[in-house]
């Protein structure tokens, strides 16, 4: 008798309309939960400007995407209608069910039906998932981006063709999704072509070396390609974003680091920030999105073609950290540190929007009045109670996954110890992304903390399985 990890389960052998059907759209139907009590699917402020784009795009007019990457808003096109946008959580609960299921395959893992749709139930009752699945937001990318990093390393024999391309395919939208997608996926396939090929000990052909680099890099490669591309398409610019410099503005000043820099250098220099660096206020969210603050000022100048502004971020930006690098590293890891224990539901995330309700009410009278009758908007969701038996259920799954470690020894469990680093690494590289990029926000950590307890549940599921099989009374083959 085998090894109880490496065995097929009988979903391997199942034909895919029996795993569609059976499967993967009960787990689907499960994610939408959250959704389906609030009559809408979820939104976040940025919500609206993903709506838009989409919009944009289906009726063939250039969006205007200067904060975000145009990936997610290509992606929500079929759902730009006032039908078919109730359907954007289980497309994206669809994406999650799929892709953790070949997770589940690469890893070795053998999961019935039952307990497949049984391990959604747990998630989409206990965890971040429906409230990250059911959201018109990219969010969930982040989470689903780890998972398919593992199985693009390590699914090279357990995977058909036709998978192998899929996964190359959502891997590219996951990273190009979100401008932190790239940093976070870069140390994931760093780490992730590391583990592989320790694990299997150096018996590695170059070809094969070439292979697996290039399957788990080219969805980086493509997904920067495609960033950069919109951007010159439609704005004549070569670059990944038009608004970096000015968030990483922003992140500077609300960690009061650009302030000591612009005092040094504005007797001599003449950055339009200069004037204003008195007034300045150590938040990033009053400088960027405050009808009073530093960008919301400049913002009608950028938009009329007058980028002076945004053309000097840069050299602010790079000037502040010649000058206090030091403190930006403690500024980043402190905030990492934060962020890792911040996540849950918070109340501003689902708060009425102005820019969300001009999104819906171009779908049409009858979706603004869905989004104005929702849950959220009248403020009516249990969110104070999720958040506290996210934190429970988070921190149970830490200790379940350190109490099982010492059990998932051996080859036959390599696969399952890779998907474990490679989450947890994901899990602490997304704090550490974020706390360079933003400011602290329950809903950074939120949209990958759910990847927690699910390992642990996977790892002591595979305990049990094997004290069983290591039993006395199992039975045997010769």
């Amino acid at each position: 008798m085998g090894e109880p990890g490496w065995s097929r389960s009988i979903e391997d052998r199942a034909g895919p309309g029996h795993r569609w059907l059976r499967r993967l759209l009960p787990a689907a139907l499960l994610t939408c939960v959250i959704a389906l009590y609030n009559h809408f699917p979820l939104t976040y402020p940025d919500a609206g400007n993903y709506v838009e784009n989409a919009i944009a795009i289906a009726h063939g007019h250039a969006p205007w995407f200067f904060y975000r990457p145009l990936v997610y808003g290509t992606l929500l096109v079929p759902f730009a209608t006032p039908q078919t946008i109730w359907l954007i959580p289980l497309a994206q609960g669809l994406l999650v069910a799929f892709v953790l299921d070949l997770t589940l395959r690469t890893a070795a893992v053998p999961l019935s039906d039952r307990g497949f749709v049984t391990m959604f139930v747990g998630l989409s009752v206990c965890t971040s998932l429906p409230w990250i699945s059911g959201q018109i937001m990219p969010d969930i990318f982040a989470g689903l981006m780890i998972l398919l990093s593992f199985v693009s390393g390590w699914g090279d024999e357990g995977l058909t063709a036709r998978e192998r391309w899929t996964v190359a395919a959502l891997l590219t939208a996951a990273i190009g999704c979100h401008l932190g997608n790239l940093p976070l996926y870069g140390t994931l396939v760093i780490s992730t072509l590391a583990w592989r090929m320790l694990a299997d000990g150096g018996s590695w052909s170059s070809r094969r070396v070439l292979r697996l680099a290039l399957r788990t890099t080219g969805p980086l490669v493509v997904a920067t390609g495609l960033i950069i591309g919109s951007n010159y398409y439609f704005h004549r610019t070569a670059v990944l974003s038009r608004s970096s410099a000015l968030f990483a503005l922003a992140h500077m000043v609300g960690d009061s680091l650009a302030q000591p820099y612009l005092d040094r250098v504005c007797p001599t220099q003449r950055y339009r920030l200069c004037a204003e660096r008195d007034s300045l206020r150590a938040n990033l969210d009053w400088f960027l999105w405050d009808p009073d603050g530093t960008w919301k000022r400049h913002e009608p100048e950028v938009r009329r073609g007058d980028s002076t502004f945004l053309r000097e971020a840069p050299a602010i930006v790079a000037g502040t950290l010649r000058q206090e690098w030091p403190a930006a590293i403690r500024a980043s890891l402190r905030t990492t540190i934060v962020q890792l224990g911040t996540f849950g539901t918070e109340a501003g995330d689902f708060a009425f929007s102005s820019s969300v309700a001009k999104a819906m009410a171009r779908l049409g009278p009858g979706t603004l009045r869905a989004y104005m009758a929702s849950r959220q908007v009248r403020s009516s969701l249990p969110l104070e109670a999720a958040s506290r038996l996210q934190f429970a259920v988070v921190g149970i799954g830490v200790l379940v996954l350190l109490g099982c470690l010492q059990t998932l020894r051996g080859p036959a469990f390599a696969p399952l110890r890779a998907l474990i680093a490679i989450v947890f690494l994901g899990v602490v590289f997304n704090a550490l992304v974020i706390g360079g990029l933003a400011m602290v926000q329950p809903r950074y950590e939120s949209r990958v903390v759910w990847l927690v307890p699910l390992m642990g549940a996977i790892a002591a599921l595979q305990v049990r399985r094997a004290r069983v099989w290591r039993s006395p009374d199992a039975p045997r083959k010769d």
